[in-house]
């Protein structure tokens, strides 16, 4: 509780001065006391870090990414806030508070408040380092669905403007298509390519048999697809768990069809994408295979 919860209960400022000296009660932040004694847990300094920051302040980062069912790095014991430019909160002991001119959009559970999905892993993100931790972790927040691109480049936008490069690079590679940083690697690729048009990514596509199932990349005027191995997110969406049964019905259709694990399109991405460009070449005007349907494509129309 805070200060004015405590007098508003009856205790006088004595009363509360002696608890705080005998050890049955401590404070954890400036007026906000927690009433026994021992090691706080994770919610009870949530709970002070919103009787202390305001009623307009949200958890934000990696633990707001956490209560949306993100996975999210380990933290330092900190807890991170973000409030608005005006609030007159500080950093103090454990807490780090953020200021932000934005409107924050949060969801109230019980005694805490938790930024949405897309301001989590913004936030989260400006703490990391490298690209391709960045690149997983926007990445996750779109698969699992909890929010959406647009959502993404709004908050980034609105965001801190310090340790938001590795932010654009991964949103540019998402806006075209992408879903993970495998995928982004072959992008890197196929955007180096003097040979290759553009490529569409992550396209849904109906056969002539009716089955539907999306592709990882796709050069439509040649029908050549590139799968990058270990699909688990499509597997269970267009229900082609099998590899080789994904290659055979794809190649029954008409498409020719390459593969690549991560590591290969890491150590030897020169070789793959050229075996793609003399795919494309041998088969470029022939477009897409007689009774396919595009249903949709994953490319953004957004240009970062």
């Amino acid at each position: 509780m805070d200060r004015g919860q405590a007098l508003s209960s009856g205790l006088t400022p004595k009363a509360i001065t002696h608890r705080l000296r005998v050890g049955t009660w401590q404070a954890l932040l400036p007026s906000v006391y927690l009433t026994r004694a021992g090691e706080p847990s994770r919610y009870q300094q949530y709970v002070a870090a919103m009787l202390y920051a305001g009623p307009t302040s949200a958890v934000d980062g990696a633990d707001a990414c956490r209560y949306h069912g993100l996975n999210a790095p380990a933290g330092d014991g900190r807890v991170f806030v973000v409030v608005p430019d005006e609030a007159i909160a500080r950093s103090r002991e454990f807490l780090v508070v953020r200021r932000t001119t934005a409107p924050i959009a949060a969801e109230t559970v019980g005694a805490v408040r938790y930024v949405d999905a897309a301001m989590a892993v913004i936030a989260a993100t400006r703490r990391m380092r490298n690209e391709r931790a960045v690149l997983a972790a926007l990445s996750e927040a779109l698969q699992r669905r909890v929010t959406t691109y647009d959502d993404l480049v709004r908050a980034h936008t609105q965001g801190p403007p310090r340790n938001s490069r590795l932010a654009d690079a991964a949103l540019a590679h998402l806006g075209a298509g992408t879903r993970s940083a495998p995928e982004a690697d072959f992008r890197q690729l196929a955007l180096a390519s003097a040979v290759l048009p553009p490529v569409d990514y992550n396209v849904w596509l109906r056969l002539p048999t009716g089955r539907v199932l999306c592709v990882d990349a796709l050069i439509a005027s040649s029908a050549v697809v590139h799968e990058t191995n270990g699909r688990s997110v499509h597997a269970r969406e267009d229900l082609f768990e099998d590899l080789q049964e994904r290659h055979d019905t794809l190649t029954a259709a008409g498409f020719t069809v390459l593969h690549s694990p991560p590591s290969r399109l890491r150590l030897r991405g020169r070789e793959v994408i050229s075996q793609i460009e003399r795919c494309h070449l041998m088969y470029d005007g022939r477009g897409l295979p007689q009774g396919v349907e595009v249903i949709r494509s994953e490319r953004h129309l957004t240009t970062l």
